[in-house]
């Protein structure tokens, strides 16, 4: 265990630089052979779906969020996007990287049956938006909450820092309030829709 949080952290403090090391690397900053960290990570992909998993267990206060979450859903959905967002720009780098890892895998998988690809994310996102969204579930369908927790998964995460940075220009600061005010509006316009007081979207 003692060696493959080496070689995890060695992954991380690379990322950090803005890098996207080899197994070889990696296994050479963290001082093992790379025989070695073969044997733990067979290929990059497993090595940077560890790496999103260990950074995101090592933020225990942003986990603990979810039990600290006060008001409706829209404040509960605010704060829980502020946070994720807080916590990613503070590693931009290392998540920017992990990104380029999924895509990587996607496109290497693109030739296999369906039935052979492996996810290329996991549904954290999902998970953290439908949690702080619980209050919704006696007001909104099943449907309904379905459709509202991916449209929330949309406008927060590492895609929605790309978006918000690149795209519109915008510092962390205003990206961050971007994501909420979007989060939020989702909310209100799932909630208006729900007691038939906006027309659905075609």
């Amino acid at each position: 265990m003692r060696t493959r949080e080496a070689l995890i952290d060695a992954a991380i403090t690379l990322a950090k630089e803005g890098r996207q090391p080899t197994i070889a690397e990696v296994a050479e900053a963290a001082r093992v052979s790379p025989a070695t960290a073969y044997r733990y990570f067979p290929n990059p992909q497993s090595l940077w779906a560890d790496m999103a998993s260990q950074q995101q267990t090592r933020r225990q206060d942003f986990f603990r969020v979810l039990d600290e979450l006060e008001g409706g859903p829209s404040e509960r959905i605010g704060a829980m996007v502020r946070r994720t967002a807080e916590m990613q720009f503070t590693d931009e780098a290392l998540w920017r990287n992990i990104l380029r890892a999924t895509l990587e895998r996607w496109f290497e998988q693109r030739d296999l049956p369906e039935a052979e690809r492996v996810p290329v994310r996991g549904n954290t996102r999902l998970a953290l938006a439908r949690a702080a969204l619980e209050p919704l579930n006696d007001r909104l369908t099943p449907e309904q909450m379905d459709r509202l927790v991916n449209a929330v998964g949309l406008v927060f995460g590492v895609e929605a820092i790309v978006s918000t940075r690149d795209t519109c220009g915008l510092d962390a600061e205003a990206a961050t309030d971007l994501m909420v005010w979007s989060a939020q509006a989702l909310v209100q316009q799932a909630l208006a829709e729900a007691e038939g007081q906006a027309p659905q979207p075609d």
